[in-house]
């Protein structure tokens, strides 16, 4: 269950909160901005991403922060089963598309030490 309660809370802020955290102010950022910003960031971590690889990566993120948005009037404990349903959805995709289920759990632990690193207020480039 904890490890859920991590995850879940990780998923949602690789898809909304690394970039703003970690562009200064996200607010006035397009799509194509954080999609090229998530890129160099993935490409400049130890995890080793072909282009390919980290374009797929990056495409998933677009897809289920835009899904996400959608979460916002649900209550609480519809957002977390929701959530939850994204996250392993979004798991097993990474899963497919890196053809290597290894991998995929190191993105979703390097997504994590971001949103960790953030939430201690040591911005979001762990590698």
């Amino acid at each position: 269950m904890k490890k859920l309660i991590v995850l879940l809370a990780f998923l949602l802020a690789a898809t909304g909160g690394a970039v703003m955290a970690q562009g200064g102010g996200g607010g006035n950022m397009d799509p194509a901005q954080m999609r090229e910003r998530q890129l160099t960031q993935l490409k400049a971590s130890d995890l080793k991403l072909t282009d390919a690889q980290a374009d797929s990566v990056v495409s998933i993120n677009m897809e289920s922060r835009q899904q996400m948005r959608g979460l916002r009037d649900l209550s609480d404990d519809q957002r977390a089963a929701k959530m939850k349903e994204m996250n392993d959805m979004r798991l097993k995709r990474w899963s497919a598309a890196l053809k290597d289920e290894a991998l995929a759990k190191r993105v979703a632990d390097y997504y994590e030490k971001q949103r960790a690193a953030r939430a201690n207020g040591g911005g979001g480039s762990q590698q």
